[in-house]
């Protein structure tokens, strides 16, 4: 009877549906120490992680890893896919910022004794943040600056949201708005006392659920605002009170819960139950630097003794919908075909800057057919010769060091990156809504009526598509059909 009733308190304490099992560690990776991982927002087969100097890539969801680059002298600090490219990774290393799409560029090189500590992508910049402040840069032009009023402090983490971008520095949060202009949110006091803990924001999270709460991960405890920053409160759950947080998580599968990774372990935190809980279970490591959840539930923990996975949430399958999408081309050869077709590939200015560079020594060719005149003092005289060619070549040594043409160039990528943003926001929004659709017309019981309106507007978005990339979309379609008969 007693064992009964233990067994009854268990299944009401921690309901199957919402309760761990056993963490798995993730096998084929050859380094231990695993800072991030992160799943592709366009394709959930396309994995990546690093760990401390190496970066791996999956093509199958994370069942296999291969090595794809190593990073000499330098240790990752972030990894992030953008937001608006499929296939396109950024590493951020102590160093560097690199950009991966099938090899590795150069983006932003740290000044001597300056360290880099994260980066983000928002709409045309991109930012990296250092230990002695913030840079940004176009995403064309990759001249880098400073902001204006710019800060000198430790930037730990940059969190891009709406018209804003939220920066954790060991000054406290600054939000900085579209003039570039920064206002502090939170302040940081220093300790006097030398033996003093130091109080260091480390991450700040826009919470997915209420775009005006903040998440502030810190040295010393987890602290939220209700209303974008302007007023803060420490959350006093569990033993979550001087905890040292490295990352904040949270699913679209579960409301009013917050998941952390710390230097003591991961954590669950409950709101409505107003609980916390340590999850340990088949870990080998309680130091958790990442928390990442797939769409479907999957879990995995970026750890200091490698990569552990768990599915948490139990997935309800839709074959069909995996079908339909399997028709489809995929969202990254889309968005190619519509910048080639619009002339706002990225390539287009590369290609601009490239020659550009060769421009300098070509030098300017003048061609002339005219008479010859020719002058006798002794008789003093003038002799009209025949006519003759002449030829003659210049060239303008400033242009090898500043060529003008460059300020041209500058200014039309930032039209064409603005240009080829707002294309590719709409390209994202049509095509995830047109798959959204065919799903709903291939589950759904509908009127005539209904399937009518549905399958029109499938026509519509399928012609807004097709009018973007010149027709490509509609014969792509029908080809991939045909390949599957």
């Amino acid at each position: 009877m007693k064992t009964l009733f233990f067994f009854i308190a268990f299944l009401l304490i921690f309901p199957a549906n919402s309760s761990f099992a056993l963490f798995k560690p993730v096998e084929n990776l050859e380094d231990t120490q695993i800072k991030r991982l992160v799943i592709s927002p366009f394709d959930s087969t396309s994995v990546y992680t690093t760990s401390k100097n190496s970066l791996y890539q999956s093509q199958d969801s994370g069942k296999s890893f291969e090595k794809v680059s190593v990073f000499k002298d330098e240790e990752v600090q972030h990894l992030f896919f953008d937001p608006y490219f499929a296939n396109i990774v950024y590493i951020v290393t102590s160093r560097h910022l690199y950009r991966w799409e099938e090899k590795l560029e150069v983006l932003f090189s740290a000044p001597d004794e300056e360290f880099i500590y994260s980066a983000a992508r928002h709409k045309e910049k991109i930012y990296v943040g250092t230990n002695k402040g913030l840079y940004f840069s176009f995403e064309d032009a990759l001249i880098w600056h400073k902001p204006k009023n710019s800060i000198e402090a430790t930037v730990y983490y940059i969190e891009p949201a709406n018209e804003q971008v939220y920066l954790a520095t060991d000054r406290g949060v600054y939000s900085l708005s579209g003039d570039d202009r920064f206002k502090r949110l939170f302040v940081v006091r220093r300790q006097e006392e030398e033996d003093a803990e130091e109080f260091v924001p480390r991450i700040i999270k826009v919470d997915i659920f209420d775009k005006n709460r903040l998440w502030l991960g810190t040295s010393r405890g987890l602290y939220s605002s209700l209303n974008s920053g302007k007023n803060w409160s420490k959350v006093y759950i569990g033993g979550l009170g001087s905890l040292f947080i490295n990352c904040i998580a949270q699913t679209k599968l579960q409301n009013d819960v917050l998941y952390l990774g710390s230097t003591r372990g991961f954590f669950k935190v409950n709101f409505k139950r107003k609980s916390s809980k340590q999850i340990f279970e088949g870990l080998h490591s309680s130091y958790i630097w990442w928390v990442t959840f797939t769409q479907q539930g999957i879990i995995y923990l970026s750890t200091s003794k490698g990569l552990f996975q768990e599915t948490y949430f139990t997935p309800t399958a839709n074959n069909n919908f995996r079908e339909l999408a399997a028709k489809e081309p995929s969202i990254y050869e889309v968005q190619q075909k519509v910048l080639q077709y619009n002339e706002v590939h990225p390539d287009k200015i590369a290609k601009w800057r490239k020659r550009l560079k060769f421009r300098a020594l070509l030098p300017d060719l003048n061609l002339d057919y005219d008479k010859t005149v020719t002058y006798d003092s002794g008789s003093d005289k003038y002799y009209i010769g025949p006519r003759d060619w002449g030829v003659s070549l210049s060239w303008n040594l400033a242009d090898f060091v500043w060529n003008s043409y460059e300020d041209d160039i500058d200014t039309r990528s930032r039209l064409n990156t603005q240009l080829r943003l707002d294309i590719i926001d709409e390209i994202n929004r049509v095509y995830y809504e047109r798959l959204r659709l065919k799903n709903e017309i291939a589950i759904s019981s509908l009127t005539k009526e209904e399937l009518f309106s549905k399958k029109l507007r499938l026509e519509e978005l399928t012609a807004i598509i097709d009018g973007y990339s010149g027709g490509y979309f509609s014969k792509r379609i029908k080809k991939l059909n045909e390949q599957q008969q």
